[in-house]
């Protein structure tokens, strides 16, 4: 019920920031890869917590791009929009040989809010996603596993050059569950990454 709402609301929003008032030849479009040199993923099965486990995840890389435009006068102080991620997949590190080397990745949509607050500092800015994303996990690829989707959310932080690059650090979490009609008949999936990524800027706001 909760995922389902938060995916309503992500499209509702997008709707109104990506068709709504027109001027998309005015946008900013922010393309990206990030490496991610940190994470974890943690699974718990209720009423079952000799199952539960968490483990470390390799390096891996993640593109995403991102459509903003400013909300208003406020030019470069305050602007939405949304975005997307594609992983690499990635592999699950675990002391338990039934998990180790799982190969898993997500993809969440996402709308973004993002700030530059530091006036004499513009070039440092401040955003927040939250979205909804879809799973895959190698080891749960079986047919009788019902895979849904959940929460994303991310807290970047990064720095914009005048000549259109911008590198940013984010720190991102993503939610999912499983389910079956065997006697394990569901896992709570938690996955979350710090990512340092490089991209490059195109367009400008509709009112710097």
């Amino acid at each position: 019920m909760k995922n389902s709402f938060v995916l309503k609301f992500v499209f509702a929003i997008a709707a109104v920031v990506f068709v709504g008032g027109g001027g998309i030849l005015f946008a900013e479009f922010n393309l990206r890869t990030s490496i991610d040199v940190s994470g974890e993923i943690e699974s718990k099965s209720p009423g079952y917590s000799h199952y539960n486990h968490t483990d470390d995840v390799d390096t891996s890389f993640t593109l995403s791009g991102d459509y903003l435009r400013s909300i208003g006068g406020l030019g470069n102080y305050l602007k939405i929009g949304g975005g997307f991620e594609v992983m690499v997949p990635r592999i699950r590190t675990s002391n338990n040989k039934e998990y180790d080397g799982e190969a898993f990745f997500f993809m969440p949509l996402y709308l973004s809010l993002q700030t530059n607050p530091v006036q004499p500092v513009p070039e440092l800015f401040f955003r927040f996603n939250l979205g909804y994303n879809i799973v895959y996990l190698d080891d749960y690829s079986a047919s009788y596993w019902d895979k849904k989707g959940g929460v994303y959310y991310a807290f970047v932080t990064g720095w914009e050059f005048p000549f259109g690059l911008f590198f940013d650090v984010t720190y991102a979490f993503y939610n999912a569950s499983l389910e079956s009609s065997r006697a394990i008949n569901k896992f709570d999936i938690t996955y979350n990454r710090l990512g340092i990524g490089v991209g490059y800027k195109f367009g400008r706001p509709r009112n710097s």
